[in-house]
């Protein structure tokens, strides 16, 4: 139709029946790719769990409410990740991906004896994105509003119900002062907390920069236990998962005594 359409046009109206079309075209193709870039890798019709990393945070609006101390001691712990980048984010060289993410370790207990462990749940309530001082690294904060805690040992005071924590992710998207959104490491992945599900996570407390790494985590939100980490999910297939399947409102036992076990 459009080849037909263009034969019938001359001089200055083809070039500009063309360049209609070629625009078209172009948007068309962005348009299909920006929904590929948000699907799951299991599921093409699904967004991807971490599609939320794709939701830009305007320019320097990631300092609001942290001290500048704790800032400076997250951008610390995210830049150690980006050794071996020969530029910062924005310069936007080929060596920008960042590391290779992976599955995780298969074998070991199904709740790990990390260091400084927490083993709770929560709800994931808020999240954006943070670009390191330095721009050698872009991670997200994400925000968990704790529930119960069966396992703490943080060493900071009391962990309790109602409280806010902050767990560290790394990957994201921010607006840059020019206007330019930055997006760094926000590939498709099968597994990753999700906004607004509830979760039974296994942390680990770093106490330079007041914030948490998850180890492992078991979707609850529809009141289930689901594996939601590849080592998870393995330990759930071979028949070796206490927690898999459970109702979450009966988590406490099963929980409590593999908690025991690294004792």
């Amino acid at each position: 139709m459009a080849g037909a359409y263009l034969r019938h046009m001359a001089g200055g109206d083809f070039v500009k029946a063309l360049r209609v079309i070629r625009a078209e075209m172009l948007a068309a193709v962005l348009l299909v790719s920006a929904a590929a870039s948000q699907t799951g890798l299991g599921n093409p019709s699904k967004p991807a769990p971490n599609a939320w990393m794709r939701t830009p945070t305007p320019s320097l609006a990631w300092n609001q409410g942290v001290p500048a101390s704790v800032r400076e001691k997250r951008d610390s712990y995210l830049d150690l990740g980006a050794v071996g980048e020969k530029y910062p984010l924005t310069a936007g060289k080929p060596d920008m991906l960042g590391p290779p993410r992976g599955s995780g370790v298969m074998r070991g207990p199904e709740i790990q004896a990390v260091p400084d462990r927490a083993v709770l749940t929560g709800k994931f309530t808020e999240h954006h994105s943070v670009l390191s001082a330095s721009e050698y690294s872009l991670y997200s904060e994400v925000t968990i509003h704790v529930d119960q805690v069966f396992d703490d040992r943080t060493g900071r005071g009391t962990l309790a119900p109602g409280q806010d924590i902050t767990i560290l992710f790394d990957g994201g998207t921010v607006i840059l002062p020019g206007g330019r959104v930055l997006s760094h490491h926000t590939e498709p992945v099968d597994f990753c907390l999700e906004p607004e599900h509830k979760y039974l996570l296994v942390l680990s407390y770093q106490r330079e920069g007041d914030f948490y790494i998850l180890e492992s985590d078991w979707d609850i939100t529809d009141g289930i236990v689901r594996p939601n980490t590849y080592r998870t999910q393995s330990l759930a297939k071979r028949g070796l998962s206490l927690l898999n399947g459970l109702k979450a409102e009966e988590l406490g036992p099963s929980v409590r005594k593999l908690v025991s076990q690294n004792d």
